[in-house]
């Protein structure tokens, strides 16, 4: 057996229960089956634009407000696609993340049952219009 020096020792000793410490991490993460959405909203876009998820399991929207004004994420009910603010109403919203503050982050779960491609848009008025629209794809 190889004596390592005692500051090695203690090294490789954090070194193995940090790697442990990871792999227990991962595997919470995978055992949960969610998915997270990261999306960074800025005037007026989201980055990314586009998600995908799996129909029936919860997923995570980790919202990150990027711009000067506040922003929201949210889901229009299936084959309700709007092209105008205008058409834009509370009763077609299926889900949304509300509106959070420049500079500040948020986390939201949800779950989707039907399978197809949902707009996702900003609901701050005047957001959709500049162009603040994204989809979300349930499979």
């Amino acid at each position: 057996m190889t004596h390592l020096p005692r500051g090695h020792r203690l090294a490789a000793t954090v070194l193995v229960l940090g790697t442990m410490l990871v792999a227990c991490e991962g595997g919470d993460d995978d055992d949960a089956g969610g998915t997270t959405i990261e999306t960074t909203a800025t005037e007026f876009a989201f980055d990314p634009s586009s998600w995908t998820v799996e129909a029936g399991e919860e997923f995570t929207v980790d919202l990150t407000n990027g711009g000067a004004l506040e922003h929201e994420w949210v889901v229009i009910e299936l084959g309700e696609d709007i092209t105008s603010e205008d058409e834009f109403t509370d009763d077609i919203v299926l889900l949304e993340v509300e509106a959070i503050p420049a500079g500040e982050s948020t986390t939201e779960s949800f779950t989707i049952d039907e399978a197809g491609t949902y707009q996702v848009i900003c609901g701050i008025p005047t957001h959709f219009d500049a162009g603040m629209e994204g989809s979300l794809t349930v499979s």
